[in-house]
């Protein structure tokens, strides 16, 4: 049945404003019959709604104890306006007047007056062909219905009961397209009424939503808050449960009404039917309508329009950099070369700019021996692995699945679908790769640096590390602020639709700053987060300032056994603190999605406390280090290349271990997954072992395909088609959370979970769109930014002449094949 929600508004109004005394409410709901509750319900639906049928204060979306009186109401509008019921439709009227005395703008009780009106003059028209009995008036009925027939345009664009409400759907969204199309004149003036669609998300009590009690072990009868309220698992009943939306349902309404006006009618209804229902289930209700023209939403964004110039000057520089390159710099290389004008800082800034010349820096595949190969194969297919777990978390938390509840206690169940629960180790990935691109470059320019030519710069030199940070703070820096910029402004105006709202929507105005200065992990958790993802970055950023010299130095200076047993130490201390965290605050030993939903609830406080701590997430960058350790100490002296022959038991050995331990960091905790429960024991192991058993893992496979161990693996990871991709790995990082965020908020109509191979599917979309996005990032910002960055640092250099030349060669923090890819 359609009932559309405008209906109600007026009808509810109606029915108060007539009816003697409020509505009282009387038993039950539901028969005797219904009130037998059976456990086996639970196993049979298979959905989390089904369990609380028995308790209608609990059960808001399944028995609609307040939206059906919405549509019951709504129903008997429309069918007197088809009908032809003028006395309904005057009392609508009567009703949008009083809309007045509720704060209402004039403008939207203006056109509300004339929506009201037109279905009087369509009721009239019908009440006044029933007595025609000349074939004549005929056309003319036609004529005038045919003008104000779009009032059903309104009502047919607004939210209706959606099938699968047993199965969580609580997105009643309606048509979003066919309320933006309604544009009609209204009067003499020219002036036009046009539908403007609103999404109102309505939040039940916490003693109304079934969710909240899923985290209790879904153990106890539906109804046991009734007669438990000493006990501390019972939630506050005047608490709102923010957790979850009981509902989303779209209203159309006239562009005149702003968020205030339709919030206040639609509270003001719900509130009638509450009376109407005798219970009080709705604590509060949000509304967001959509922008008419986004385009000119944009003109009065002067942050919008400064990206939007910025990237048209970007795309100038790039245009001009291109053709000076091809044209000039390419055809004459050796002129070029020779040319003080081409050596002259400003044409270096636009050659920077070149999509040439960067393209082939990126697009060049070919292995070198004196890298480690397998990585570009590690930081691609570690970064699908994130773009995997990250696809399937932005469609849950965008709230535009119809079937979110039964998937997120479902999808869990399923073996193979711990690589997808567990794609947050995938970020330990990251953190081993930096570590240990950074130690190796250390090592290698001190360990093995020709003794009659040793580095200006040396890793135990007290002027190295500030240059190292400076360095590295410059390189990482510039294109993460475009890509936020970006993401604050030209990407909030990209897309529509019913779902459609800002990526960061708070605009990161209040925690910007704590991004830059990459405290973002502590700083102003609870006020915004923003670009929540980025907290790899802090955490990484803090590594290299803190870690990375001590472990360093200690290892230089005090030798190999000193540094192996400071870096055990150091993972030993950051697994206890892990330990101790998650036993008194109760977590679960991994951030893993369960049967009974445990994550969900303490999701917040398990980020902050845990997630993104780096006295947590140091295990594999301290790894890391200590695989570039020893991958110098074991090698030659010239370092001619990276190979060490180990006899075959030591390999064998060395590929079972590691196949065992990533098995066990992957798949340890399934059948916590599978049900829910883990034994106190297994779940110790896990939160002291999961973590470094996956790093460890990680490192002896690097260590073994870098040394000539790895067999067919080294040949996969090594394989020259990832070598591209690994160089744009870092702006792949940066925009695929919010390529993800734009693809599922711009869709017009709820999604579907169906199988794991959709998942697959959407992955590789994400994939392909993440890495088109992110070569065009490099190539116009990240590139470039490193050639200035470069041109700076030469510069410098230049300034002091043959002064560093006789000091021999000065110590980049960061190898080419670090700065390049990481």
């Amino acid at each position: 049945m359609r009932r559309p929600l405008f209906f109600a508004i007026l009808v509810s109004l109606i029915t108060i404003s007539n009816s003697k005394s409020s509505y009282q409410y009387e038993g039950s709901l539901f028969s005797s019959k219904e009130l037998d509750y059976d456990e086996s319900d639970t196993k049979a639906m298979g959905s989390v709604f089904s369990r609380y049928m028995a308790d209608s204060d609990a059960q808001l979306i399944l028995d609609l104890d307040v939206f059906r009186h919405f549509f019951n109401y709504a129903e008997a509008y429309r069918d007197g306006a088809e009908e032809g019921n003028l006395e309904l439709m005057k009392y609508a009227v009567e009703m949008v007047e009083k809309l007045r005395e509720f704060d209402i703008s004039m403008a939207c009780v203006g056109d509300m007056m004339h929506l009201a009106w037109t279905g009087v003059e369509y009721a009239t028209h019908v009440e006044e062909h029933k007595n025609c009995s000349d074939c004549k008036c005929t056309p003319l009925f036609q004529q005038k219905k045919s003008e104000r027939h779009w009032i059903f345009n309104v009502f047919d664009a607004m939210g209706k009961v959606p099938a699968g409400i047993m199965s969580g759907n609580n997105l009643w969204v309606g048509s979003w397209s066919t309320c933006r199309k309604i544009d009609v004149v209204k009067n003499a003036q020219g002036q036009k009424w046009k539908g403007q669609y609103c999404l109102a998300t309505i939040d039940a009590y916490e003693r109304d939503n079934p969710l909240v009690y899923f985290g209790n072990m879904m153990s106890g009868a539906p109804d046991r808050h009734c007669y438990e309220k000493n006990e501390k698992s019972v939630v506050d009943d005047d608490s709102c449960f923010a957790l979850f939306p009981v509902l989303k349902f779209g209203v159309c309404m006239p562009n005149t009404c702003t968020n205030h006006d339709v919030k206040r009618m639609l509270t003001f209804a719900i509130r009638a039917t509450e009376a109407a229902a005798g219970t009080k289930s709705v604590c509060n209700v949000d509304v967001e309508c959509r922008a008419e023209n986004y385009s000119d939403a944009m003109s009065e964004n002067g942050l919008a329009m400064f990206a939007l110039y910025f990237l048209i000057a970007t795309v100038v520089l790039v245009a001009f950099g291109t053709f000076l390159d091809l044209l000039i710099v390419s055809k004459y290389p050796e002129e070029a070369e020779q040319s003080k004008a081409f050596k002259h800082w400003f044409i270096q800034f636009i050659l920077a700019f070149s999509a040439y010349t960067n393209g082939l820096e990126i697009l060049t595949s070919k292995r070198n021996e004196k890298e480690i190969n397998s990585l570009h194969g590690v930081r691609f297919l570690s970064m699908c692995w994130i773009i995997l777990g990250h696809t399937y978390y932005y469609i849950g938390t965008s709230l535009t699945t119809d079937n979110l509840v039964p998937t997120l206690i479902n999808f869990p169940q399923q073996w193979h679908t711990q690589i997808i629960v567990q794609a947050p180790l995938a970020v330990d990935s990251f953190f081993f790769l930096s570590g240990m691109l950074a130690a190796f470059s250390f090592f290698k320019k001190t360990m093995k640096a020709d003794p009659n030519h040793p580095p200006r710069l040396s890793a135990l030199n007290w002027q190295t590390w500030p240059l190292y940070f400076i360095k590295r703070y410059i390189r990482i820096t510039p294109t993460y602020a475009v890509v936020m910029l970006f993401d604050v402004t030209l990407f909030t105006y990209i897309s529509n639709g019913p779902f459609w709202r800002p990526i960061e929507r708070q605009g990161c105005r209040i925690a910007w700053w704590t991004n830059f200065i990459y405290l973002n992990n502590f700083l102003l958790q609870e006020e915004e987060c923003c670009m929540g993802w980025t907290w790899y970055l802090a955490n990484d950023m803090q590594f290299h300032l803190v870690l990375m010299p001590l472990i360093v130095i200690v290892f230089l200076k005090f030798g190999m056994k000193v540094g192996l047993w400071l870096s055990t130490g150091l993972i030993g201390a950051s697994s206890i603190i892990r330990l101790i965290i998650t036993q008194v605050k109760g977590y679960p030993p991994a951030p893993l999605l369960t049967a009974k939903l445990q994550i969900v609830h303490i999701l917040n406080d398990y980020w902050n406390d845990v997630y993104v701590r780096p006295y947590i997430r140091c295990t594999p960058f301290i790894i890391g280090v200590v695989v570039g350790y020893l991958l110098n100490a074991w090698t030659t002296k010239d370092q001619k290349d990276l190979k060490i022959k180990l006899t075959p038991k030591t390999v064998l050995i060395g590929w079972c271990t590691s196949t065992v331990l990533g098995l066990y960091a992957v798949f340890g905790l399934y059948n916590f997954a599978k049900t829910g429960d883990i034994s106190k024991p297994w779940e110790i192991l896990y939160t002291i072992f999961g973590t470094p058993a996956y790093s460890l893992a990680l490192g002896w496979v690097v260590f073994a395909c870098t040394t000539g161990n790895g067999g067919p693996v080294d040949t996969i990871l090594s394989w020259r088609f990832f070598v591209p991709l690994s160089k744009t790995t870092f702006c792949a990082y940066l925009l695929h959370p919010i390529m993800l965020q734009i693809y599922n908020l711009s869709r017009p109509q709820p999604f579907h979970f169906t199988t794991f191979i959709q998942m697959v599917r959407y992955t590789v979309e994400a994939v392909v769109a993440s890495y088109c996005v992110a070569l065009l990032f490099s190539l116009a910002f990240e590139k470039p930014f490193n050639k200035i960055d470069e041109m700076l640092f030469d510069s410098k250099k230049a300034m002091n002449g043959e002064k560093k030349q006789k000091n021999g060669v000065e110590m980049v923090p960061l190898n080419r094949q670090n700065r390049d890819s990481e």
